[in-house]
């Protein structure tokens, strides 16, 4: 996040792999947040939903159990906010966490979309207006590796920005983290 931006809130992990969620509870106390782990999901369906701002569930808790988590937590706390762990990388998780707290709405924020051109070697970032910005592309590989590729940092003009990327970048699962003006938004990378 931007050094004069300041979050708040109380979130929730959730998720199967305790080493994951220790990693991202971390990171995310470090930057002043209230943070609660939990691997097994009927006890975090016993909590009080009303103290709680955003749910963060891994990738492993599916189906019914999930369904089933929301919806108690959601009883308590109709504005509380889901966050869907994209992949088990600790700073898409926490950038993950951010844009639930920083985001102001789908057509209200800064960046108007973020996308990764393969065949052209280059992501291009839509901004609704100038700003500083940092675009970071993070890619898990075929063998669970996670790799961070920084591809900008400065600032950007309103409109359509063209960011050339090097290096490997175009197997595996890939997401881009685009942060300007103390929004984060997240983007699978298809």
């Amino acid at each position: 996040m931007d050094g004069d931006t300041t979050l708040s809130g109380r979130i929730l992990l959730v998720g199967k792999r305790a080493r994951v969620l220790d990693e991202l509870a971390a990171s995310l106390t470090q930057m002043g947040l209230h943070v609660r782990e939990e691997t097994d999901v009927e006890r975090a369906g016993a909590l009080d939903g009303s103290s709680l701002d955003v749910l963060s569930l891994g990738r492993a808790i599916t189906g019914t159990k999930r369904t089933e988590l929301i919806r108690k937590l959601r009883m308590q706390n109709p504005r509380i906010k889901v966050v869907e762990g994209l992949a088990p990388i600790t700073p898409l998780l926490v950038a993950q966490v951010e844009e639930a707290l920083t985001s102001p709405g789908l057509d209200a924020g800064v960046v108007g979309s973020a996308t990764l051109e393969t065949a052209n070697a280059r992501v291009v970032v839509t901004l609704r207006r100038a700003c500083e910005t940092s675009v970071v592309l993070h890619r898990l590989d075929m063998l669970y590796r996670a790799h961070e590729i920084r591809i900008h940092d400065g600032p950007l003009l309103r409109g359509k920005n063209f960011l050339p990327i090097s290096g490997r970048f175009s197997r595996g699962e890939r997401f881009l983290v685009v942060r300007a003006d103390g929004e984060t938004t997240v983007h699978p990378a298809r």
